[in-house]
């Protein structure tokens, strides 16, 4: 190990983000301190041991992938443009991603071993040193698990435009928080798949269709999922993102409280080379609240086109979404002077927001025969051995104390069945 990996890290500038990692920080130090005079055994080890430390406080616990996951991660001009397309490798920036991709991989293959070795010879005439050295961690490895993206540019420029840049191209369902404007990666996704919503073949086919034509790079239209509780619209969401999550599709909820961000959060994501699903769960809105208004505008109506690569896809209990009420109708008659005199105007503008949904698609709850039938195919899917006509039995004991027949309580009850089942085997 010799001062000139530190130069080499010096000259990264596509790549630069990546110097100020603590693992890499801590690693030039340690450098520095195995080539320097004024070193201490003490301060050797403690930088050594540092690396491991913070690899393990962030869920890894070797060095090589850390890089690698680090330069894959990373959100510059090249994985940008990796990401949309726009770049080859001839382009001058290409070549340079190229130069730096090397020096990180030069910098991932360390070798803890060579490490080990220049600190006992650095403090070859104490022997608690060599004792101590002989126990170290060895915190670098070559990942079995690796990505294969490779450490060329021209390999780097197809797994980008494949599966995006920054946090985009490690996860796939976000939440935007609006107190700090950025896009939070769901750790434990629901991994609910379009095979296992049952009796919603119509709906499902409208909705996978009109995804398929928005990633073709074709218009497609906002959809408006419509119906009772419980009975698979949301599922049905996040089925979609699940089935075309590595076509390059991700899903991004907005809580109803930052609706009013739409314009910054479209603003964020126009530019990007991935196509985004804008999921707002439960939409609905009382008549003292404006922020339908500012739906509307995004929707459709705006100054601004919607960019291409965002569709909005919402879940609600309300065909109108906004709540009505039987005293605005009376100001259609009313000689009320309280009343609004453009009435009509009033109502019209709130049954607008559903009509700017280019498609809306209806969900109703089962009827019995087709309940107990998701109940005996949830059944089968948890593995679950039970006489039929005891689980139909029990199926209907539990909708009647619960929240009746659809598929979220049948959900519910495989879910405790299975649970009880499995205490009585222990």
């Amino acid at each position: 190990m010799t001062d000139k990996l530190l130069l080499e890290l010096a000259s990264l500038s596509i790549y630069i983000n990546i110097t100020e990692d603590t693992a890499v920080k801590k690693l030039a130090e340690l450098i520095r301190l195995l080539n320097g005079e004024s070193a201490t055994p003490e301060e050797t080890v403690k930088v050594y041991c540092g690396i491991y430390a913070h690899l393990l406080r962030n869920g890894c616990s070797n060095f090589y992938q850390h890089v690698e996951n680090l330069t894959l991660r990373d959100e510059n001009i090249f994985t940008l443009s990796c990401e949309k397309g726009r770049i080859n490798i001839n382009d001058p920036i290409a070549k340079q991603a190229d130069v730096e991709l090397r020096i990180l991989k030069r910098l991932a293959e360390v070798s803890c071993a060579e490490i080990k070795e220049k600190i006992r010879e650095k403090f070859s005439g104490n022997t608690l040193v060599k004792q101590i050295t002989d126990g170290l961690p060895d915190w670098n490895s070559i990942a079995e698990d690796s990505p294969n993206a490779g450490w060329s540019a021209e390999e780097r420029i197809s797994w980008h435009r494949k599966n995006g840049a920054g946090i985009f191209c490690s996860h796939y369902f976000f939440i935007y928080d609006g107190a700090t404007q950025n896009f939070v990666p769901v750790k434990n996704p629901d991994p609910i798949t379009l095979d296992r919503l049952y009796f919603v073949e119509n709906q499902k086919r409208l909705a996978v269709k009109n995804t398929r034509i928005f990633l073709a790079g074709r218009t497609a239209n906002n959809i408006l999922f419509y119906g009772d509780r419980g009975t698979g619209k949301s599922s049905m969401v996040k089925a979609i993102a699940n089935e075309f999550c590595r076509d390059g599709l991700r899903l991004v909820e907005i809580p109803k409280r930052y609706l009013e961000h739409m314009p910054k959060i479209t603003s964020m994501l126009s530019g990007r080379g991935l196509k985004f699903i804008l999921f707002i769960d439960d939409l609905a809105f009382d008549s003292a609240e404006s922020e339908y208004t500012a739906l509307k505008a995004v929707l459709e109506g705006g100054i601004e086109h919607r960019p291409d690569n965002i569709l909005l896809y919402a879940t609600t209990n309300r065909r109108h979404i906004v709540k009505e009420k039987f005293s605005e109708r009376e100001g259609l008659y009313s000689d009320n002077s309280d009343d609004e005199i453009r009435a009509r105007d009033a109502i019209q503008e709130k049954l607008s927001l559903a009509d700017r949904f280019g498609i809306t698609i209806v969900f109703t709850s089962p009827a019995k025969k087709e309940y107990l039938q998701i109940v005996h195919k949830m059944a089968e899917e948890s593995d679950i051995k039970i006489d039929p006509a005891l689980l139909e039995q029990k199926a209907m004991q539990w909708e009647l104390a619960y929240n009746g027949m659809s598929p979220r309580t049948a959900r519910q009850f495989i879910d405790w069945l299975k649970g009880e089942m499995e205490l009585e085997l222990d």
